[in-house]
């Protein structure tokens, strides 16, 4: 048994005698989906985990967001941010800003999701470009998750589709922060690729599932949706294919196959949308990016021109119909550490 696995489940050993002690009893959502946790952590890691840093309350979080979690089944205005799986809702805990997600779905689908995004979530919390978990709550029907969250962080999606601009954040989505948010992304897919036992499929990435701080530095977020490859591996078949459909691999639409190429053709979507400011691009839009770029690069256009060539060729080749033509994640990566660094001929002569 690895160290830190003994040492969790003797955590869980002690807590569950100082219930006993003073007769508290657990929920039977509190045992099921703990017991769901610890399977999954222990499954996805081979041991090797850092556990969230609290597991709270209902009754915390209750206080922490004013509203009522066990009754919630809508949270209309209360909700600041939605990605692609659930909605977010704003809080104070311990005077720490903090965002408590809520998943869309139900049953034992919302169970799942829930937990296997508490489980990778945890496995990327140390990663720079993955947004900070402090802990979840599993005395809910569907497991909630608590993140400790910036002043002014905001999904991409709404940046992207003009929205927030108004509050005054520091952060316009020029040519320079587009590409290093692409950098931020491309870094934390390749964390998620190559930092575990076999690789972790996002299976989802997009505009909708990325935050940006004040300080322009992306926040990868929502692994409801990863699978991870089976040991010695390459590849899975699922039975069900999800998650945003203008963004689905043609191949495995056709394949129902799960490979390391999946995530490489929703990333070259993901640069098409920093091109271009859209929610989403259809396949067929791809030929005529020339013309659909965003305007508030569009005015930058003579100076950055190569950059943008050399961006979107990358985006293109990503996005081939078939897998074995991409690039791997960590090729793209390097890519676009050198189109960073590239500088125009003119550029350069002028300094």
């Amino acid at each position: 048994m690895f160290p830190r696995l003994q040492l969790f489940m003797e955590w869980v050993k002690r807590k569950l005698r100082f219930l006993e002690r003073r007769n508290e009893k657990l929920s039977p959502w509190y045992v099921e989906n703990g017991g769901k946790l610890l399977e999954g952590l222990i499954a996805s890691s081979n041991g090797k985990y850092n556990i969230p840093y609290r597991v709270f309350t209902v009754e915390e979080l209750n206080k922490a967001t004013n509203i009522d979690f066990p009754s919630l089944s809508d949270c209309g205005s209360r909700s600041i941010l939605r990605d692609g799986t659930g909605y977010y809702i704003s809080g104070i805990f311990q005077q720490r800003s903090i965002l408590v997600k809520k998943f869309y779905f139900s049953g034992d689908i919302g169970a799942s999701c829930a937990v296997n995004d508490i489980v990778i979530t945890v496995l990327m919390n140390c990663h720079k470009n993955v947004l900070k978990v402090l802990g979840c709550c599993l005395d809910l029907k569907i497991p909630a998750i608590i993140y400790e969250i910036g002043i002014n962080c905001r999904l991409l999606y709404n940046l992207l589709s003009g929205r927030n601009f108004g509050n005054n954040i520091g952060l316009s989505l020029s040519w320079s922060n587009r590409l290093k948010i692409a950098r931020d992304v491309a870094n934390a897919v390749v964390y998620l690729h190559t930092a575990f036992p076999t690789p972790i499929i996002h299976r989802d990435l997009g505009a909708k599932n990325i935050f940006v701080d004040n300080n322009g530095i992306a926040k990868l977020v929502d692994f409801s949706l990863c699978v991870a490859l089976p040991p010695g591996e390459s590849q899975v078949k699922v039975n069900h294919i999800v998650g945003l459909e203008a963004n689905f691999d043609p191949e495995l639409a056709t394949t129902s196959i799960i490979t390391e190429k999946v995530d490489v053709y929703m990333f070259g979507m993901f640069l098409l949308q920093l091109l271009t400011g859209c929610k989403h691009m259809q396949h067929d839009d791809k030929n005529e990016l020339s013309e659909t770029l965003d305007p508030i690069i569009l005015v930058e256009k003579g100076q950055i021109e190569h950059q943008l060539h050399a961006f979107s060729r990358l985006a293109l080749r990503c996005t081939l119909d078939r897998g074995i033509d991409r690039p791997y994640i960590i090729d793209v990566a390097k890519e676009l550490v050198r189109i960073q660094r590239s500088i125009h001929p003119t550029q350069r002569s002028s300094r």
